[in-house]
């Protein structure tokens, strides 16, 4: 027998039971399972009407980019077909980890897709210019602001601080400046422009080009105030984990970044950027971010640097200003005319972020100090560097656990550096591994005077003004954990030295080490009293001709001082595909 409480539950069940019979027999059809929602892609077209649009075909695609954003959900994808999109649009809706939200082209290819912020009359040749000067080549138009960059058939224009500067090329204090830019006259709201006339970027004159004017920069020391629509191609407008991926879009002459991110966890692949100040920025430092195969650069920063060496040749103009070529960091300039060009492919650098094969080229900076100050367990690899101003990598002010590692650094005036500025913590620990860092003998020839391939040091700029870093020694300086460690790198720099050192000479370099690098450089340091501090050197394979007497300290216990370049033997493999991966 059952227990009576047992018997009760089976007497009450027992309609509910035979209900359940009766309904089986009358062949009632169990509860179908539920249905997974369909596949979310909405497309965009430049040339749609608008008409019936609901962005589920091409055919019926949204005309603007907004639109598609405003409708997206988390698992969703938005199209984006060939034409130039004169918006910056705004994305408020995050995906998650199972359910990312991606916009991409249609297909990879530079300039198939362009989000512009670049003034729409004066790209599209509906503003006249007016020739002012016809010997000078210089040209006016009306326009209402000074724009952050301008470009002319994507030439990056340098502006210059006064109209009589324009017309000489000078800055201020008579500091050279390349042979080509402009100049905005506020008072009359009025645009100039004075194009190259060697030819090489085509006509002197503006109106036989696209001209690409950007809005108002970002404003901040270094224009690196960057949170708002106006800085923007693209905003992701949303705290949190993002979750997106955007892919395949050329951006242009925003204010401040092609990218704009408060989110985190966000990838930005295969896409090229255009007179952009930052290519990508995290608005806010958020963390995981990833720039992957993608084009940076502010062409030709670099040619305008070796066009005004060319012009201004050797130490009497060094003399005066021992840089003299620095035009785009804003040395002798008006801070109101224009933001440093110290930028680069990525700022606003929180945790977690990776940059990986990328190309990096015709640029002041690949990576800076108003970029990566802030930055955590940064991992920067695959790149390739080339033909920089500065230098490919600055791991300042207070960057921790940076790793430098598989990339192309060709043509850099100083690759490396670690020159913290606002004290303490010291930036680090930093590895830098398995690179090669290669100086062409065109590059070779360019540079007045040599400089170095690593610039270590931390200046007394790092305690003026300070109270903080009253008790803090300045008889040596380290970085934390595990330190600055160079380690498995091809180092072909020959016509420079191998440190710069800007700092006091007394000052020690503390936690610093070279190791099993193979390194061709003109010597050890341009002092030549410094004998390597207490910067550890070991099993280095050594080709300096220049500095007999130091070359054994550079090579280290283990190490090897060899007659010729060809000596060094097996040197790391060269970054793997880099830059975008255009495809349909």
């Amino acid at each position: 027998m059952l227990p009576r409480a047992m018997r009760d539950i089976c007497h009450a069940l027992r309609p509910l039971l035979v209900l359940a019979v009766l309904l089986a027999g009358c062949g009632v059809p169990p509860a179908a399972p539920r249905a997974e929602p369909r596949v979310q892609v909405l497309h965009v077209r430049a040339d749609a009407s608008g008409a019936g649009a609901d962005g589920a075909a091409p055919d019926t695609a949204f005309p603007t980019i907004q639109a598609a954003f405003d409708r997206v959900r988390p698992g969703g994808t938005v199209v984006i077909h060939p034409g130039v999109y004169h918006e910056v649009p705004v994305l408020r809706t995050l995906g998650t980890a199972s359910a990312p939200v991606t916009i991409r082209a249609d297909a990879i290819a530079r300039d198939r897709v362009i989000l512009t912020a670049a003034d729409r009359a004066l790209r599209e040749g509906r503003i006249a210019w007016r020739l002012e000067d016809e010997a000078l080549g210089l040209y006016s138009a009306p326009f209402g602001h000074q724009p952050a960059r301008l470009l002319y058939s994507g030439t990056d224009l340098l502006p210059f601080p006064t109209l009589d500067g324009l017309r000489t090329f000078t800055l201020l204090d008579d500091y050279p400046g390349p042979q080509h830019g402009f100049f905005y006259q506020a008072e009359t709201a009025r645009l100039f422009v004075r194009l190259h006339a060697g030819g090489r970027y085509g006509d002197r004159d503006p109106a036989r080009h696209r001209m690409c004017a950007a809005p108002a920069t970002a404003q901040g020391f270094a224009g690196n105030w960057i949170y708002q629509t106006e800085h923007a191609n693209l905003l992701i407008d949303a705290k949190g984990e993002g979750h997106v991926r955007i892919s395949g879009i050329t951006f242009e002459t925003p204010g401040a970044a092609g990218v704009v991110s408060k989110a985190g966890s966000v990838t930005v692949a295969d896409c090229w950027f255009r007179g952009c100040r930052f290519g990508v920025f995290g608005a806010g430092l958020p963390g995981n971010l990833a720039v992957e195969h993608c084009d940076y650069h502010q062409y030709p920063a670099f040619d305008d640097m070796a066009e005004v060496i060319a012009l201004h040749p050797g130490r009497e103009r060094a003399a005066k200003d021992p840089i003299y070529w620095w035009h785009r960091k804003g040395v002798k300039h008006s801070p109101e005319a224009m933001k440093t060009y110290e930028t680069g492919i990525a700022g606003g650098i929180g945790a977690g972020w990776r940059i990986s094969g990328n190309h990096i080229h015709d640029a002041f900076e690949g990576l800076s100090t108003w970029g990566i100050s802030d930055a955590v367990d940064l991992d920067v690899s695959g790149n390739r560097f080339e033909r920089l101003v500065d230098n490919a990598v600055e791991t300042e002010n207070h960057a921790r656990d940076v790793r430098i590692h598989d990339n192309d650094i060709i043509d850099v005036f100083e690759p490396i550096s670690w020159q913290p500025l606002a004290g303490l913590p010291w930036p680090g620990p930093v590895q830098v591994f398995r690179n090669r860092f290669i100086t062409t003998p065109a590059a070779s020839a360019l540079w007045p005077w040599p400089v170095g391939c690593f610039k270590l040091g931390a200046s007394d700029r790092n305690w003026e003004g300070r109270p903080e870093m009253a008790a803090v020694p300045r008889d040596e300086v380290a970085p934390p954990g595990s330190g600055f460690q160079v380690y498995d790198n091809a180092i072909i720099y020959p016509h420079g030295y191998l440190l710069a050192l800007p700092m006091p000479a007394a000052r020690a370099l503390a936690n610093f080490a070279f190791r099993g690098n193979a390194v061709a450089v003109r010597g050890l340091a341009e002092r030549p009293a410094f004998t390597g501090s207490r910067i550890a050197f070991t099993g280095n394979r050594v080709v300096a001709p220049g500095d007999a007497a130091r070359a054994p300290l550079i090579a280290g216990a283990g190490g090897a001082v060899l007659p010729r370049i060809e000596d060094l033997g097996q040197l790391p493999p060269a970054a793997g595909e880099v830059g975008p991966r255009e495809r349909q």
